[in-house]
């Protein structure tokens, strides 16, 4: 995770993150990690789909170029849908949806997708559009989850915070600089806490450290001078002045 980049870059690294996260929870269920890789793992994938949603929005783009792009955009918004559910922008996804269905005169499709930004999405800013948007259609306008109403939507980063992740390049992580499921001191190294989990069933081990050996320096020698005189102020062997 602390390797991730941007969403609008390489990706790479957040799906070698997201993987072996998945393999943790799936394979380990009671892990006294499943919180924080929960939590780790819905970070991950807010990046991966920031990347799809600037992917179809690039395709987007292209279509109303008159450049074709409609159904790449759609693929990348359907998979968002399905793989990311608990996404930030998942409002904006299915705003986005509708919009493709309604571009291909598929009205019915359409409605499921505004229908859901007007039930789960009750204060997005895409609820208005929606519900004009069925109205256009002729389909139900839905009631909004009377829950999900009183739910405040997620904090968004702001222009400067933006601004910022574009200057350093890095995503925005709660990863600190020692890791939260990975150790990096210089002992273990190569060996991090997902690994230990793996291979003691879910486990973490207490590790704990041998009490270090004290290191004595051995006395000085005593220097004899060649003649056998001694410089003043030392001491002899036996630790007594000449």
């Amino acid at each position: 995770m602390r390797q991730m980049g941007l969403p609008d870059r390489e990706v790479q690294k957040a799906r070698k993150a997201e993987q072996r996260l998945k393999v943790l929870l799936q394979q380990f269920p009671d892990s006294p990690l499943k919180k924080d890789a929960q939590e780790r793992l819905n970070q991950v994938q807010e990046n991966l789909a920031m990347h799809d949603l600037g992917v179809a929005q690039f395709y987007y783009k292209r279509y109303e170029n008159h450049n074709g792009g409609l159904k790449g955009a759609q693929s990348r918004l359907l998979e968002i849908s399905q793989k990311y559910p608990n996404f930030t922008y998942l409002d904006e996804v299915y705003f986005r949806l509708g919009s493709t269905y309604i571009l291909e005169e598929e009205p019915d499709e359409a409605a499921k997708f505004f229908q859901r930004v007007v039930r789960d999405f009750p204060n997005s800013q895409y609820v208005d559009k929606s519900i004009e948007q069925l109205k256009l259609i002729g389909a139900s306008v839905p009631e909004p989850d009377p829950i999900k109403r009183n739910i405040v939507e997620p904090d968004r980063p702001g222009m400067m915070d933006n601004l910022m992740t574009q200057i350093t390049g890095s995503a925005n992580v709660t990863v600190d600089k020692n890791g939260v499921l990975i150790s990096k001191d210089e002992k273990n190294a190569g060996h991090d806490l997902i690994d230990q989990a793996i291979a003691n069933q879910g486990q973490i081990q207490p590790t704990t450290t041998p009490n270090a050996p004290t290191n004595r320096r051995p006395p000085a020698k005593s220097f004899t001078p060649a003649g056998g005189t001694q410089p003043a102020g030392t001491t002899g062997s036996a630790g007594v002045k000449p």
